[in-house]
C-alpha cells in the first residue's frame, strides 16, 4: 500500500488530489455534504490510484 501511495504520480492523479482537497474545503465552508462526498470520492481515487469504472485495472493501457 505504501508503494501505491508514493509511486506513479501523474498529472491526472495530482489534479484529482487538488480537486478533492478543493471540494472538501469548499464543502466544509458551505456545509454542503455532496461536495464533501465528491471530494472524499476523488481523494480515494487519487490516493489509491484507481478508477471506479475500471474494475481490476482491465481498462488500463499497458506501458511499453
Amino acid at each position: 500500500m505504501k508503494e501505491r501511495l508514493l509511486k506513479n504520480w501523474t498529472l491526472w492523479r495530482i489534479i484529482r488530489l487538488v480537486l478533492a482537497i478543493t471540494f472538501i474545503v469548499i464543502g466544509i465552508i458551505k456545509i454542503d455534504y455532496i461536495l464533501i462526498l465528491a471530494g472524499a470520492f476523488l481523494m480515494f481515487q487519487a490516493l489509491a490510484n484507481t478508477c471506479v469504472s475500471c474494475v481490476g485495472g482491465n481498462c488500463e493501457i499497458p506501458q511499453k
